[in-house]
């Protein structure tokens, strides 16, 4: 009759154990979910120079980091009352760097929002077009590693981890395309200073959008670790540096 008792109860300490962390993996999906969303608008926002959505992303970037603390606090409980082994011990602390990528690309999608109120004011300083298909190719980036997350898919999490070149390659593009235009402004044309300078906003646009896939890659490498318990040694593959030298 003991034994009877104490398999129950071990069968019930997992299956409290596998509902905390599905919880908790469905905390890191919202997260994931609600970045992707503040991305997408942010670049919305920043193509029509719209001052009111960007407004409403800088607001919404509360909720994540609520977020982010809320994983925190449920990994840590989960830690001090579970004490997991291994291989359950990986996706718990996987999932709080996951949520601290997310948290960071929430950041940059905030950033982007900033820019463009300032950016709202100059309609003269041209958005190189070329900044669109970046914010399409970075967004596409952590749509799919949240998808590899989901479907616990290795070989998609791989994927976007090799793709992070496209990213680069589109960064350079688009300042490369910035600096050129910035030029010919203070060479050619008698822009006002503040015009001129309202274009470095667009660098750090670009930026922003770089570090985006760079965190992207980031949790798909978290993910390959989840799955398979080793972390990457390979360098990661990068882009742009043949774009940035070529000739015009």
């Amino acid at each position: 009759m003991d034994q009877m008792m104490t398999s129950a109860d071990q069968s019930h300490t997992v299956s409290a154990f596998d509902n905390e962390l599905a919880q908790l993996e469905r905390r890191v999906l919202e997260m994931g979910g609600l970045v992707e969303s503040q991305l997408k608008a942010a670049m919305e926002a920043l193509m029509k120079r719209d001052n009111e959505a960007a407004d409403r992303i800088i607001a919404r970037d509360r909720e994540l980091d609520e977020c982010e603390r809320e994983i925190e606090a449920g990994a840590l409980s989960i830690i001090a009352r579970r004490q997991p082994m291994a291989n359950d011990l990986r996706y718990v602390f996987g999932n709080v760097k996951i949520a601290g990528s997310l948290e960071r690309i929430g950041d940059y999608a905030k950033n982007i929002a900033k820019r463009t109120m300032v950016l709202s004011r100059h309609p003269s300083v041209v958005i190189p077009p070329e900044m669109s298909a970046l914010g399409v190719s970075a967004l596409r980036a952590v749509r799919d590693v949240m998808d590899s997350f989901t479907t616990r898919d290795a070989q998609k999490a791989e994927m976007v981890w090799a793709h992070d070149h496209e990213i680069d390659d589109l960064v350079a593009r688009v300042m490369r395309a910035v600096i050129s235009t910035m030029s010919q402004d203070m060479i050619g044309k008698r822009r006002e200073p503040e015009e001129i300078e309202c274009s470095t906003h667009l660098l750090f646009v670009t930026k922003n959008l770089e570090r985006v896939g760079d965190h992207a890659t980031n949790i798909a490498e978290v993910i390959e670790f989840q799955l398979s318990g080793g972390w990457k040694t390979a360098q990661r593959p990068k882009g742009g540096d043949s774009l940035r030298s070529a000739p015009e």
